[in-house]
């Protein structure tokens, strides 16, 4: 089988080179000689809701918007999820998956309303790096690393699980002291950077999730970038 990657609208939420996701995620698999395809979707092209792990990216205001009301014309997301699909999203893209988010002109827009929580505009903008201690990982001293740059900060309405709670940065914000979300088939963040190249491990947890257990890669290059982010942040 073909694992395939669908890249959601790279022109609306691509901003913030986000694309680096998916080229990592290509990279391990390649390295493992696993088979995959990574599927580029743009505006003007139907979004497929077969493939088994979906990314998206960070945006301004408005490509935001438009991505949120391509996604939500058909449910595409919801079907994706009812067939097993995955979904990995970062800052505007992590917003669009709950109940409402801020934009432009002290507006709030209605979300896909996939995740119980909402994202409020609250100041100052928050800018700068961000270090958290995993909720997902069993290694003792593991962390991951990212760059965030987001004015909405984002609280649960139900109980839902972190990806990680923050030891630097703002995360979600709000004072909850947390950054993302994990559910059984979404994992959604406010890092960039991109998240998965300065964060290997998640990459890689990410894909297990879907895949099953890999075997372990030797990628000290990543390794070396990761421990000095990781020492420079604390």
């Amino acid at each position: 089988m073909t694992f395939a990657i669908a890249h959601l609208f790279p022109e609306l939420l691509g901003t913030y080179g986000d694309r680096g996701n998916v080229d990592l995620l290509a990279w391990r698999l390649h390295q493992r000689e696993i088979s995959h395809e990574i599927i580029e979707v743009s505006v003007s092209q139907k979004v497929p809701t077969s493939a088994d792990l979906y990314l998206l990216g960070g945006g301004e205001d408005d490509a935001q918007i438009a991505a949120m009301e391509i996604l939500n014309r058909k449910a595409i997301l919801r079907k994706v999820l009812s067939g097993g699909g995955h979904i990995f999203a970062v800052c505007a893209g992590f917003q669009i998956l709950g109940e409402s988010f801020p934009a432009s002109g002290g507006r709030t827009v209605s979300g896909l309303d996939l995740l119980p929580m909402e994202t409020l505009s609250v100041g100052p903008r928050s800018v700068g790096e961000v270090l958290l201690e995993p909720t997902f990982s069993s290694t003792p001293g593991s962390l991951l690393t990212g760059f965030e740059n987001h004015s909405g900060q984002t609280r649960f309405t139900d109980v839902l699980l972190p990806l990680g709670r923050t030891l630097r940065g703002v995360g979600n914000g709000l004072q909850t002291g947390i950054d993302g979300v994990v559910t059984p088939q979404i994992v959604g963040t406010y890092m960039h950077g991109p998240a998965l190249v300065r964060n290997p491990e998640l990459a890689d947890w990410i894909l297990e999730r879907k895949i099953g257990n890999l075997e372990p890669l030797s990628a000290p290059i990543f390794e070396q970038l990761h421990n000095e982010r990781v020492a420079a942040s604390r």
